[in-house]
């Protein structure tokens, strides 16, 4: 009866042992199904926080380029309209230099005109008076012979007389 009773006893101990050994062993599977869960999930955390930040920087960097390129854009519109304006301005002081440079050709020209009138006039008035000087001249050469003429002929006439 010991015996049946030391063996039913070390039965109920192998078997409690047994189930303990089954509980630990499940318990044990839980802990590493839920210790491989958490580590799953920390991994895809961590693969979605790389992801997003890879999103946001290429976002970013996106948005850098875009800014980067409306600045040059605005710098090349700007330095085009600096060109436009330069182009416009020498244009126009060119234009204005030709426009001076035919009002000082046409005053030149009307001066050089002026002057020529001036020396023709000069040229005709001393033509003019010297042949009014060589008509006085031969006018009173003229007379001068008359008179010498007549003073002979009186002169003669009064030697004749004598």
């Amino acid at each position: 009866r010991k015996r049946e009773l030391a063996s039913k006893k070390k039965s109920e101990e192998d078997e409690a042992m047994a189930k303990y050994i089954t509980e630990e062993r499940a318990a044990e599977e839980a802990a590493n199904a839920m210790k491989e869960r958490i580590e799953s999930r920390k991994r895809e955390l961590a693969s979605k926080k790389k992801s997003d930040e890879d999103e946001a920087m290429a976002k970013y960097m996106e948005e850098e380029k875009a800014a980067e390129e409306a600045a040059n854009a605005m710098k090349e519109r700007i330095e085009s309209r600096k060109r436009e304006l330069a182009s416009k301005k020498k244009s126009e002081e060119d234009e204005a230099m030709a426009k001076y440079m035919e009002e000082e050709k046409a005053a030149e020209e009307a001066a050089n005109a002026m002057k020529e009138r001036i020396e023709s006039r000069k040229r005709e008035l001393a033509s003019k008076k010297k042949s009014e000087e060589d008509e006085a001249m031969a006018k009173y050469m003229e007379e001068e012979k008359a008179a010498e003429a007549a003073a002979n002929a009186m002169k003669e006439r009064i030697e004749s007389r004598k």
